[in-house]
């Protein structure tokens, strides 16, 4: 399969992260959630929601080369906000994580890892692009995006497995729900570095 055909199915995809990731915020704020801990925290956690929502959103049209060639300040402008916000969407992330995590130590050693691992690309990204490096900005929001997008794939495992199983205890819940969270993130980890390598310039990829 050429990089043409790669590229129209990663759009694809990032578009269904998009919409999906704006349908679990919104469903969120109608049903709750199945972690009692985040009542503890409201503001924290739906701040957290509507910010990922956002970020999920309005960060997947950064990724078409069109609106960054016609309207680069656009772009520029967007890119900025999404920084923000993506800085308190991985910082609550590993909050919750720590503090109020459903699954215990596992999921504290989880999220703290994956947290901190999108703090770092978030910041990375900017620190690139304000350098010039663009190739290397594109590399990692890439790699920021894919793990933000983690919480789609971790719905799309989690809540099949409590179907199918039938889960009737938090206990129960609470080890499905640490399986399809590190599931997603190292998939979309994974997904992500074959992408960046897949799509690195010739030059770029012999250097390195």
């Amino acid at each position: 399969m050429d990089q043409g055909a790669l590229g129209k199915i990663a759009g694809v995809l990032i578009a269904a992260f998009a919409v999906l990731g704006l349908g679990i915020g919104v469903m969120h704020f109608f049903t709750g959630t199945y972690n009692p801990g985040f009542a503890s925290y409201p503001l924290i956690v739906k701040t957290h929601v509507a910010l990922g929502a956002f970020y999920l959103f309005v960060g997947a049209f950064q990724f078409v080369p069109a609106i960054r060639r016609k309207w680069i300040g656009y772009h520029r402008a967007a890119g900025r906000v999404l920084a923000v916000a993506a800085l308190f969407v991985g910082a609550s992330a590993i909050f919750m994580g720590l503090v109020i995590p459903f699954s215990g130590v596992a999921e504290q050693i989880v999220m703290t890892v994956f947290g901190a691992f999108f703090l770092v690309s978030i910041v990375s990204a900017y620190r690139n692009v304000k350098q010039g490096n663009i190739a290397a900005h594109r590399e990692w929001m890439i790699r920021a995006y894919a793990i933000g997008a983690g919480i789609v794939t971790m719905r799309l495992i989690f809540v099949p497995l409590l179907i199918l199983f039938e889960v009737s205890s938090d206990e129960v819940a609470a080890q499905l729900s640490i399986i399809s969270f590190t599931t997603a993130f190292v998939v979309h980890a994974l997904v992500a570095e074959w992408w960046i390598r897949r799509t690195r310039p010739r030059a770029v990829a012999a250097a390195a």
